[in-house]
């Protein structure tokens, strides 16, 4: 498949970004993100998307877009977020609202794939930082086991409203996040790790990452698209 030509980029009415599979490439699996995150758009992680879908050319990617809403940590100006973020405290207590709204968002996403033809196991969720948030929360209270949950620099989101489903208890994870990180720390991520493995979920792979930041790195990105690679091989 190395010789795929180029994907077929677009954009629909709600600017949610679809990189597919090239003309003459089968498409036999999706990834719902990278998910941005707070503050950011799709297009911040276009380019990264298309990189990972080289790796990958029989890979659909979809990319949706935060609303713009008032953000409590932002004085309460609009910004796209997918959940409200009162604090720069621990913000695995904290309420989070909007999260139902964008774990809303994102089910219709998975669903839209499942109507499609492909299987849950072919279908992996993922993102940055609030996005990763939204991946966390929406993959693991996914009513089926899907091919994997991707975490970048992120953490479980409003754990008093998460309820693992118990077929996501089969839903492996992974989740790479920077050691040195001051905007999501590093604890939150480790904290997350155990809430989750103690609440069911079977595998669950945390990687940090000495000295980076509330960043990807290039060893990161090479991390995922590896980890696709074995949730989401070709057929």
């Amino acid at each position: 498949m190395a010789g795929a030509g180029a994907p077929r980029v677009s954009r629909d009415a709600s600017q949610t970004v679809t990189i597919a599979p090239a003309e003459g490439t089968p498409h036999t699996a999706t990834v719902i993100g990278p998910i941005h995150g707070l503050g950011d758009t799709n297009m911040g992680w276009a380019d990264a998307a298309m990189h990972i879908h080289s790796q990958l050319p029989h890979v659909k990617f979809v990319l949706p877009n935060a609303p713009v809403v008032p953000v409590t940590l932002n004085g309460g100006m609009a910004m796209p977020s997918w959940y409200d973020i009162t604090s720069l405290d621990d913000r695995t207590v904290q309420p989070c609202a909007g999260i139902e709204e964008s774990r809303a968002t994102v089910t219709a996403l998975i669903e839209a794939e499942v109507a499609a033809g492909l299987a849950h196991d072919r279908i992996v969720v993922g993102g940055f930082s609030q996005g990763g948030a939204v991946s966390l929360f929406t993959g693991l209270q996914y009513p089926h086991a899907l091919g994997g949950v991707l975490c970048m620099s992120g953490y479980l989101a409003a754990q008093e409203k998460f309820e693992l489903s118990p077929a996501a208890a089969a839903t492996p994870v992974a989740h790479f996040h920077g050691s040195d990180d001051p905007t999501v720390r590093i604890e939150w991520a480790r904290r997350s790790a155990e809430h989750l493995r103690a609440a069911g979920v079977k595998e669950y792979a945390l990687k940090e990452y000495e000295s980076l930041g509330h960043s990807a790195s290039m060893e990161e990105i090479a991390d995922v698209v590896a980890w696709l690679q074995t949730r989401l091989p070709p057929p």
